[in-house]
């Protein structure tokens, strides 16, 4: 896209198209938002960098409240809609909520806060890829996995959402069984990916999924896909698991393009080397915070921005 305005259109359309163009162009350049109750969004932010190296990310990781699967409904909206606040006052021209918990009970909160800003939840793209990864096979008696926190699990917003794309695209409605799987969030904040305390937390926490014999299972948390080894072992073999991050990409992709904000189309006039490409900001400790993103991300930050926002509010 060089928003150059078609000649050939009368006066008062070109002056038309011309503020359509240059709005487009102004989006193009603005960051896309993206939040979690911590660290376990980066799996998403991770898939987002590598599929658009042109755009510019603002990742706020609530790390000093996490987690948020084990707090009520109410706090946990409060939370998503004080970081939508703050990511809406830096400018993104999109939100993603990279965070289960903050998904199935806030979702709508951050959407109608945002508006007109798209804002793009992981729990509808993860039901939606759940529906597409089911065997043709066993369309007609599916079965679905659901591993979650607590408040995910409690809401039952994926079968809600599940029961609703069924029925939107006329399948048989699945069977479907969930798990909430609490210890799983600080076993990955804590780093402990692998290993025999893991392994046996997901045994435990599974040996009913496991008598389920689901076809597909969805890590229905940001956080669980570093726990996709132990998690599948402790599964019947050939179970498929999805988490959200594939489909997050392609709605943003989708948007980008149909918006006309992609910013590898537009002529930035900022050389690229001076852009910031990805800003980190962190509701606790910093460096806390940086070590393991750096771990996560597998590349080096050299600064994390940290905020109180209860002191932010208005």
């Amino acid at each position: 896209m060089t928003c150059i305005p078609d000649t050939s259109l009368s006066v008062e359309n070109k002056r038309s198209t011309d503020k359509r163009g240059s709005r487009a162009c102004d989006m193009a350049t603005l960051p896309i938002g993206v939040f979690d109750s911590g660290i376990g969004g980066l799996t998403v932010l991770k898939m987002l960098l590598d599929a658009f190296p042109a755009e510019s990310f603002l990742y706020f990781g609530d790390l000093g409240r996490s987690p948020y699967g084990s707090k009520a409904a109410d706090t946990v909206r409060r939370y998503a809609v004080q970081i939508t606040d703050f990511l809406l006052k830096k400018g993104v021209k999109m939100i993603v909520i990279a965070c289960n918990t903050a998904s199935a009970v806030a979702g709508d909160d951050v959407r109608n806060r945002a508006h007109p800003i798209p804002v793009i939840e992981v729990v509808r793209c993860g039901a939606k890829m759940a529906l597409e990864m089911i065997p043709e096979e066993h369309r007609k008696s599916a079965r679905i996995g659901i591993l979650g926190t607590d408040t995910t699990v409690k809401s039952d917003v994926y079968v809600n959402r599940i029961h609703e794309l069924a029925l939107k695209n006329g399948l048989t409605q699945p069977d479907i069984r969930q798990q909430a799987c609490p210890l799983f969030v600080p076993l990955v904040e804590e780093g402990w990916w692998k290993g025999e305390v893991t392994e046996k937390v997901a045994e435990n926490y599974l040996g009913a999924m496991k008598s389920f014999d689901p076809h597909v299972v969805i890590l229905g948390c940001t956080h669980f896909p570093l726990l996709a080894d132990p998690i599948a072992r402790a599964l019947p073999e050939g179970t498929a698991l999805t988490d959200c991050a594939p489909a997050v990409v392609d709605e943003v992709r989708s948007i980008l393009i149909n918006r006309g904000w992609n910013a590898a189309d537009v002529n930035v006039a900022v050389e690229e080397s001076n852009r910031t490409k990805t800003v980190f900001y962190c509701s606790d400790t910093s460096d806390t915070f940086r070590r393991q993103a750096e771990r996560f991300l597998d590349m080096p930050i050299e600064f994390v921005h940290h905020v109180d926002l209860e002191t932010c509010e208005d």
